[in-house]
C-alpha cells in the first residue's frame, strides 16, 4: 500500500472514530501535563502564553487543548487529518463559545507559512510518523511554521503506556500496534525514554527540556514523555 493510500485509509478510520466519540464521551478538557508545563511552574520555559499569541495544535481532535489559549485571548488554529474532523472541531469549539480555524494537514505538511506561530502543540501525534526519517521531517516542519523565539510542546507515549506495552517491536524505536483499538497494525515510532526524545528534538531545536509524567489509574497505565523546545 502506497503512503498516500495508507494515509487516506487512516484518515477515514480516524474520521469514523471521531464521529463515534461525539456520540459518547469525547475529551472536553485540556491535557493536564500541557497545562502544568506551559502555565505552571514545572519547567524553565522562557516565556508563558500571552493573549496576542498565535497557537497551532497539530492533531487537535475535538479542540480541547486549544480551550485555555482561547480563554486567554490567543488566535487559535488546529490541524486534523480529515476535512470532516476539521469541521467537527470548529463546530464543537463554536458551541462552547470559542473560535478557531481548523485546516486539513499532517505532521509533515502543515498548511501555514513560515514563522507564523508563537506556539505549536503536538500532543500524542508525533509517534504516528512511524520512521526516524518521517519523525525528523515532522520536527523540521514544526520548526518551519514557528516564529524565532517561539515554543514547541511535544508529548508522546512513554514506555509504561498501555499502547506501548502491547505493541510489537520491529526495530529501533519502531513498533506495530496490536491488541489495542482500530490502530492495530499501524507502525509507530516510540522514543522509548526521555533521553531519545531529547536526542531527536535537539537535532532540530535548541533549548530542549524533557520530562515524564507517569500515572496508574485504576489499573490502566498512563505514561507520557514530554519535550519543550525553543525555536531559535
Amino acid at each position: 500500500m502506497s503512503e498516500k493510500i495508507e494515509t487516506v485509509a487512516q484518515s477515514e478510520e480516524w474520521n469514523q472514530w471521531s464521529e463515534n466519540m461525539v456520540k459518547g464521551n469525547y475529551p472536553k478538557w485540556p491535557n493536564e501535563p500541557m497545562l502544568k508545563t506551559l502555565f505552571g511552574s514545572y519547567s524553565s520555559a522562557p516565556i508563558k502564553p500571552q493573549p496576542n499569541w498565535k497557537v497551532l495544535d497539530v492533531g487537535c481532535g475535538f479542540g480541547n487543548n486549544l480551550v485555555p489559549f482561547a480563554e486567554l485571548g490567543c488566535e487559535c488554529h488546529g490541524v486534523e487529518i480529515h476535512p470532516d474532523m476539521c469541521k467537527l472541531s470548529e463546530e464543537i469549539l463554536g458551541k462552547r463559545g470559542y473560535k478557531a480555524e481548523i485546516q486539513e494537514g499532517i505532521n509533515r505538511k502543515l498548511p501555514y507559512p513560515d514563522g507564523h506561530f508563537d506556539l505549536l502543540l503536538s500532543v500524542a501525534t508525533i509517534h504516528y510518523e512511524g520512521t526516524e526519517e518521517n519523525v525528523l521531517a515532522a520536527l523540521r516542519e514544526f520548526r518551519r511554521v514557528v516564529k524565532p523565539g517561539g515554543l514547541i510542546y511535544i508529548a508522546t507515549a512513554g514506555p509504561a503506556h498501555e499502547i506501548y506495552c502491547r505493541a510489537e517491536m520491529l526495530g529501533d524505536h519502531r513498533y506495530r500496534i496490536r491488541d489495542y483499538d482500530f490502530r492495530n497494525g499501524q507502525e509507530f515510532f516510540f522514543f522509548d525514554n526521555e533521553k531519545y526524545l531529547q536526542y531527536y528534538c535537539a537535532q532540530v531545536f535548541q533549548g530542549v527540556e524533557v520530562g515524564r509524567i507517569k500515572e496508574e489509574l485504576f489499573g490502566f497505565n498512563v505514561d507520557h514523555i514530554i519535550a519543550l523546545c525553543l525555536r531559535v
